[in-house]
């Protein structure tokens, strides 16, 4: 006659689940503690870091949000700066992840500054481009940009291609949202 062997549930096995339990009950709480009081100052640096970019890009008294129209889904919003112009936040997706950006425009469509004010980039190579010497390429252009292997007018980053065109795509988005309000 064989033996049929079963769970067999013992005191060092359930004392072993309720320390663990209670160590990840206590953890959650922490962490849940510690997220209620770190959200508002998150959000609150977040909220900062966006009013720089949009002022970097856009000298205005005040920026008021706009409808649109984006058939990309990269415009996030658009902001009208009374009669300086507009403020696109766009979010094309990088090699390392999504890039926020801001994207200032004159009344005429032509771009007056280029703010990157998130992204996770490669260091020393996507991250390069929040430097101004590649940002200023995109002033006083309009219409449409490209890449200049792709004939167009922007200098790629050096061993970065996919972040230069996930910009390149993110500000010719802001450029055909605001296209459609002038």
């Amino acid at each position: 006659m064989t033996e049929k062997k079963g769970f067999k549930l013992d005191w060092a096995t359930l004392k072993l689940a309720v320390i663990l339990f209670a160590f990840s009950a206590v953890v959650a709480i922490l962490l849940g503690l510690t997220n209620q009081v770190t959200c508002q100052r998150i959000a609150d640096s977040n909220a900062a870091k966006t009013r720089a970019a949009m002022a970097e890009v856009l000298q205005a008294d005040s920026y008021e949000e706009v409808a649109f129209t984006d058939d990309t889904g990269l415009v996030k919003k658009v902001y009208r700066a009374g009669d300086a112009g507009f403020v696109v936040m766009v979010t094309p997706s990088g090699f390392g992840g999504d890039i926020e950006m801001a994207v200032g425009m004159d009344p005429a469509g032509s771009i007056t500054g280029l703010s990157i004010i998130s992204m996770s980039e490669s260091s020393g190579l996507g991250a390069n481009a929040s430097r101004e010497s590649f940002r200023d390429q995109f002033k006083g252009l309009s219409g449409s940009v490209a890449l200049s292997k792709q004939g167009g007018e922007i200098d790629a980053l050096t061993g970065a291609t996919v972040t230069s065109t996930a910009v390149v795509r993110g500000v010719n988005a802001a450029l055909a949202a605001v296209s459609g309000l002038r």
